[in-house]
């Protein structure tokens, strides 16, 4: 399961008098689900309580699921939460050989419960659902316009690849898909998912790309952080060929 160990940008509850409030909105795909419950319901729908059994055994602190069908929506005051809330649905998901495909967000989120009934409307949501559908490959994208701070970047560098919480590969900033329970095994589930689906070989070419990065140490994260940290002197310069490493 994944952990979280920074929980440095958080936003406070700001509900108003209409009880809206900002919020982190993670919204994720389980791709390859809608399928295998076509093929496989009984199978399939063990692998679906397991998922629902994470977040109702497992406390996540400030964040809030609801699952239905393939999808599964993370609502939280932090970042950090909501990321590492998605790392889980990462492990579950390459645990039973399916990829996640989604978008984190942040804005407005309006909720409300009558009887059996929950109301939602939230812009960050909205946003979240689109930029969902535009991401073509096997990823969690974080938003542009969040912010992340030079101390969670910072812990590629004391902790290493495999204890962040989000990388940043190929001008995108992403929830990192990988931790040390299934990151050995993540490349040969890849290349199965690939051979069985030679149609969507170009998605699970970039996930093996992303894999090598991290079997190749590369710093993967912005190229402006990376420059700020050797300029300041935390980060030492090394070769082109090799990762900067922590002074």
């Amino acid at each position: 399961m994944a952990s979280n160990e920074t929980d440095s940008t958080n936003i406070s509850d700001k509900a108003g008098v209409e009880g809206i409030a900002d919020r982190f909105v993670g919204f994720c795909d389980i791709l390859g689900f809608s399928n295998r419950i076509l093929s496989d319901f009984d199978g399939t729908l063990e692998t679906y309580k397991a998922f629902a059994n994470i977040f109702t055994d497992v406390p996540f602190p400030d964040v809030e699921t609801t699952i239905y069908s393939d999808a599964i929506l993370v609502t939280g005051e932090s970042l950090g939460r909501v990321v590492c809330a998605i790392q889980n649905i990462w492990f579950l998901a390459s645990a039973n050989d399916m990829m996640v495909r989604g978008a984190v967000t942040r804005g407005r989120y309006w909720v409300e419960r009558k009887g059996n009934h929950m109301l939602v409307a939230s812009d960050a949501l909205a946003r979240a659902v689109k930029l969902e559908r535009s991401v073509g490959i096997p990823a969690v994208v974080i938003a542009d316009d969040i912010e992340i701070s030079d101390k969670d970047w910072f812990c590629r560098f004391k902790n290493g690849l495999l204890q962040m919480a989000i990388l940043h590969f190929r001008d995108r900033n992403i929830v990192n898909p990988f931790n040390f329970m299934w990151y050995r095994s993540a490349a040969d589930r890849a290349r199965k998912l690939m051979t069985a689906s030679p149609a969507h070989k170009d998605k699970y070419l970039w996930f093996l790309a992303l894999h090598e990065a991290v079997e190749n140490d590369q710093a993967l994260v912005p190229p402006a952080v990376l420059e700020r940290f050797m300029q300041m002197g935390v980060v030492k310069r090394r070769t082109p060929e090799a990762t900067p490493s922590q002074d």
